[in-house]
């Protein structure tokens, strides 16, 4: 992990979250089973090396929170460049690149030092976001079906086959009331398995301009699908 870079107090940043990068990776690795845990470790380990580097305690932002979004984003990276084929492991990848954007562009946005806002005003921007990620995860997972790809409708319990069939109908409902741009977005990055850069370069625009775009579509879907707003 290169530790010997690291001054003392970066040491002790690095050791605090260290036991954290095994909880991201074998959450992440739950989800896409590409690659082995190892592998999301040594990335997040590596990860968390470098936020300890690059980190500046004046800017008023926790370390963990600093850190964790680096760690996840190295262990994204690691899957993307895997490559991953099979479209469960795509939808997957969808879900978690779309959610590690949101947490990116609301810990951009968060207020710096001490947090100025009111309890209310934090559980209701906590319950904005959860919207916004319970959308992004809805999308990934209703997105069409490779037609390569064979699906046993007997493993599914018939109960859960009637709710995803319900959320495919509110999302359906909801995308139709999006504008031309707002469903170009949803087919680049849902459909066509484009990532914010990818897509970002295709239009001639920031990375940052397609974060936002994506952030107040996921806010408008959230909006527009009040039953789908539970666990997903």
């Amino acid at each position: 992990m290169s530790e010997g870079r690291l001054s003392r107090e970066q040491q002790a940043l690095v050791e605090r979250v260290a036991p954290r990068v095994v909880e991201i990776a074998r959450a992440v690795r739950s989800q896409v089973g590409t690659l082995p845990v190892e592998e999301f470790e040594s990335a997040g380990y590596e990860a968390l090396v470098k936020a300890a580097l690059r980190y500046d305690p004046a800017a008023g932002v926790p370390f963990q929170g600093f850190a964790y979004l680096r760690i996840r984003g190295a262990m994204i990276d690691a899957l993307r460049a895997a490559n991953p084929t099979i479209r469960r492991q795509k939808r997957a990848m969808r879900a978690l690149e779309a959610t590690q954007a949101l947490y990116e562009e609301e810990a951009k946005n968060a207020p710096r030092g001490a947090d100025p806002r009111t309890l209310k005003e934090r559980v209701e921007a906590a319950a904005e976001l959860i919207r916004q990620t319970t959308s992004a995860v809805l999308l990934s997972r209703m997105t069409p079906e490779d037609p390569e790809t064979t699906h046993d409708e007997a493993s599914t319990p018939a109960d859960e086959a009637v709710i995803r069939a319900e959320l495919h109908d509110h999302l359906d409902r909801a995308v139709g009331r999006c504008a031309d741009d707002e469903r170009a977005l949803i087919d680049a990055l849902y459909h066509r398995d484009l990532n914010m850069h990818a897509y970002a370069a295709e239009l001639g625009v920031s990375v940052s301009t397609v974060s936002r775009r994506h952030a107040r579509l996921l806010r408008k879907l959230g909006t527009l699908m009040p039953d789908a707003t539970g666990p997903p």
